[in-house]
């Protein structure tokens, strides 16, 4: 045997022996992958190609592939791959729902089959990504030795420019806005450590089923957008914690999207997640800065082509259906919460620091105002 081979050799029995030493603590956890595909076919090749290398056991891992969107190619790409990768990769159950059931829904629907054939978690992977070997270890080996986090984020890597960062975990503004923290950034400024985060991002997020159980699933209302935040501030008001395992490393292939019909969503959801989840002296205190927020925005619209599809959004809170949904929320939310919204507060934050929504709207006058606000409410709210 030849010095190089050696070498090559003793490297892979250490490694080994790392990931047994790992695998041990981890006692056969049972893990549900959960991939909800609309139009997303064109990933499916380096997706699948990256979850070949997975370094947790087969048997211990199923990969679900949840199709949103009818004759998209996706089935037949998943099916081709299966074939490719039958030996590389765990059991694969397809959902054909026939429907766009949005992020939300199609997540459910997986989530649903997993913890009724007996899944310890559920992790939720956008299709636009790809992932580390060891990134489904590490993120169970955090989850794993907390009973009290909620949430495990991966450290999101741009697919594109993998030396920058996508998400390092995300922020929530006091009035419902959310937004990725350190987009942009380089990979150099990323946590080393374990670090507590406001909400987890949706495209790479480890979730205990007994969490879920506890918390309720996503909000299916909600569709897409906000459904992330919706749920890491549901985490919250529970007392427990959503952290960042910077040695879990997922590829995003992101991109922003300028769409109109995305700012109506957003733009809805984030009312609807503020009157749902805030206690009711908070909402009737925050109310004039929403309302002051609300007409901020409409300018911003108008600038942007969208003030119609802005209209729209705040129409839907004067349907009946609309209320009766934030009703029945706010008291699911009363039956789960154990931390008080001051608590909350302590995580949220007054700025808009996305890059993509950067403007000299939001730095110059909007940051400003809310900063005098939320420094104002922090004293105020004591409940």
């Amino acid at each position: 045997m030849s010095n190089q081979d050696y070498l090559i050799e003793t490297q892979s029995t250490k490694s080994d022996v790392r990931l047994h030493d790992r695998l041990h603590g981890l006692d056969g956890l049972l893990v549900d992958v959960i991939i909800v595909s609309w139009n997303h076919a064109h990933f499916m090749d380096a997706l699948f190609s990256s979850l070949t290398h997975v370094a947790y056991p087969k048997d211990k891992w199923r990969l679900h592939i949840v199709i949103n969107k009818d004759g998209d190619g996706t089935l037949e790409a998943v099916n081709r791959l299966r074939q490719m990768y039958k030996t590389q990769l765990p059991q694969i159950i397809i959902h054909e729902p026939h429907a766009n059931l949005g992020f939300s829904g199609g997540n459910n629907l997986a989530i649903t089959w997993a913890k009724q054939n007996k899944s310890n978690y559920v992790f939720l992977l956008n299709p636009d990504t790809e992932v580390t070997p060891d990134f489904l270890v590490e993120a169970l080996m955090v989850a794993a030795a907390d009973p009290h986090i909620g949430t495990v984020q991966s450290l999101l890597l741009r697919g594109q420019e993998r030396d920058q960062i996508n998400s390092k975990g995300n922020a929530i503004h006091f009035l419902g806005f959310g937004y990725c923290l350190g987009d942009r950034d380089p990979i150099s400024t990323a946590p080393k450590e374990l670090t507590d985060i406001t909400y987890s991002s949706g495209a790479a997020v480890l979730i205990p089923i007994k969490v879920l159980d506890q918390i309720g699933y996503l909000d299916e209302t909600l569709h897409a957008y906000h459904e992330d935040l919706d749920f890491g501030w549901r985490v919250l008001l529970t007392g427990r914690r959503n952290v960042l395992a910077p040695k879990s490393i997922v590829y995003h292939h992101y991109e922003f999207s300028r769409s109109i019909r995305k700012w109506e969503l957003m733009e809805r959801n984030r009312l609807a997640v503020v009157l749902k989840n805030y206690s009711l002296p908070t909402v009737i205190v925050l109310l004039p800065a929403m309302l002051a927020t609300d007409l901020a925005i409409y300018t911003f619209a108008l600038k942007g082509g969208w003030f119609w599809k802005k209209f729209k959004a705040n129409c839907w809170f004067l349907k009946i259906s609309t209320w009766k949904y934030l009703l029945s929320g706010r008291a699911r939310i009363r039956q789960i919460r154990v931390v008080p919204d001051r608590f909350l507060l302590s995580y949220f934050t007054y700025k808009i620091e996305y890059q993509e929504l950067k403007s000299g709207w939001a730095e110059r006058i909007a940051n400003p105002f809310w900063q005098a606000l939320y420094i104002s409410y922090r004293i105020l709210i004591q409940w």
